[in-house]
């Protein structure tokens, strides 16, 4: 070949390749000028709807059903409850806010109250009070890790349990950010009760109520669904803990002061919690946890003491006196 015939031949192979290039960065930065559209937009839809939640939330004393003190119902248990069509209104009856609603948005899980306030996007609702500086409650998913938010807050007097009035902030926030997975932790075993019901403690470490469907306890011969009636939808409210006992009945009985109590699908803890040895285990899809324990070794065996986790997150576990519901 020619040396003027190679040239023109790299010349056309050089033109070919940039036309391809610049064919692939226009195609990259079309898709990525439509991406910023969107995310502009989602942007811009955010600040009313933020507005609007701000709004529902200082705008009356709520309602479920026709029941003006919600703050008092539980979100899936009892005749009345804190799910399809509750105005969750966090005001006491003269206009401040009642510390004792915003207390109780614990009790919604997070799609569920984000469904009663009509919300899509990821939620976030804390109370302060100003003076001093303290969290009264925050509610909701990881704002750490949002990624883009938008953020509204209301100044107003708040009305303390106790009765007090304080200066406070409302702040609400929508935003982006992973998802993150219900966990509940195992703290306390009750295998060999001396009288009464073998029972277990779970505690839920998380900023919303999370649902028990689907939870199951399981020990070296049988599973256990935690279970409530036909009408009900278990759950426990944020950083709170719940017993789960053989006997739901005999546990309240014996412990009065303990809120959330439970049962299972049969009356047994698995096939029975073993005196002498068993193994238990938490579980809920892919998430499990287990524990074992020998009498022997261990103790809690008949004389009063439960299995007790040293914190909720602690690999370490004591025979201690039983304090069911207190973590």
């Amino acid at each position: 070949m020619r040396r003027d015939e190679q040239g023109v031949t790299h010349v056309i192979e050089y033109t070919l390749a940039l036309t391809l290039f610049i064919m692939l960065l226009h195609s990259f930065t079309t898709t990525m000028e439509f991406r910023l559209g969107v995310d502009l937009d989602r942007q811009d839809q955010r600040y009313p709807a933020v507005r609007v939640v701000l709004g529902e939330l200082t705008g009356s004393v709520g309602n479920a059903s026709g029941v003006e003190a919600w703050e008092t119902l539980e979100w899936g248990t009892g005749e009345t409850q804190l799910r399809n069509g509750t105005t969750v209104g966090l005001l006491a009856s003269d206009g401040v806010l009642s510390e004792a609603k915003c207390q109780a948005l614990a009790k919604f899980p997070y799609g569920g109250l984000r469904e009663e306030l009509g919300i899509n996007e990821e939620l976030a609702i804390e109370v302060r009070t100003l003076s001093p500086d303290a969290q009264v409650i925050f509610w909701g998913g990881d704002l750490d890790s949002a990624s883009i938010s938008v953020t509204e807050e209301r100044l107003l007097l708040l009305r303390t349990t106790g009765g007090d009035e304080v200066p406070a902030k409302l702040r609400v926030s929508l935003f982006e950010a992973p998802f993150v997975s219900d966990s509940l932790y195992l703290t306390e075993i009750m295998y060999a009760p001396t009288s009464g019901t073998e029972w277990i403690e779970l505690y839920n470490p998380r900023d919303t109520a999370i649902m028990l469907s689907g939870w199951k306890l399981s020990d070296l011969e049988e599973d256990d669904l935690i279970t409530g009636d036909e009408t009900e939808q278990l759950s426990i409210p944020a950083r709170t803990a719940a017993v789960i006992a053989s006997n739901p009945t005999i546990f309240a009985s014996d412990y009065p002061s303990v809120s959330y109590v439970f049962g299972v699908e049969d009356s047994a803890l698995g096939n029975g919690l073993g005196d002498t040895g068993d193994s238990l285990t938490l579980s809920y899809g892919a998430l499990s946890y287990t524990k074992s324990w020998e009498a022997t070794t261990d103790g809690a065996d008949g004389d009063g003491n439960s299995l007790t986790r040293d914190c909720s997150t602690c690999d370490g576990w004591t025979a201690t006196t039983a304090t069911p519901g207190a973590v």
